[in-house]
């Protein structure tokens, strides 16, 4: 019988059952300009992307970030990478963060690259539970 694991996380969250996925509330923060919406956790997503109109609340000149042709299951979208501060279920990152250049982005999503990568992560889907530690190894 296999020995049992002990995986320590800070932060635990139960999420609501969403139409969109695993929905949380996150805010994006660039110089004094703080925006707080929600993301979808993606797993299969490579890097965070949120909506431009986001970009744009947050004061971002859009196009002038590093650009990005990222692929979609519907095809691919063009975002631009920028260094914003991300706050979701209590950990405060600085991350890249991409922004759609297109406006209507049906929903902001949290990726491996700027958000998963720097994190542990737990999920156990049949609870709706989250688990979260800042990643500090």
């Amino acid at each position: 019988m296999p020995l049992p694991l002990y995986l320590p996380f800070d932060y635990s969250h139960h999420y609501a059952d969403h139409s969109d996925g695993l929905l949380i509330p996150v805010a994006l923060q660039s110089g004094q300009t703080i925006h707080k919406t929600f993301a979808c956790i993606d797993t299969g997503a490579t890097v965070c992307l949120f909506s431009r109109e986001v970009g744009e609340i947050l004061g971002i000149e859009v196009e002038q970030g590093e650009y990005k042709r990222l692929g979609t299951l519907a095809g691919g979208l063009d975002a631009y990478g920028h260094e914003v501060g991300l706050q979701a279920l209590d950990i405060a990152l600085s991350s890249i963060i991409y922004f759609a250049r297109e406006y209507g982005l049906p929903r902001n999503l949290l990726g491996r690259i700027g958000w998963l990568n720097k994190l542990r992560f737990g999920l156990i889907e049949y609870d709706r539970l989250i688990y979260l530690s800042q990643y500090d190894g």
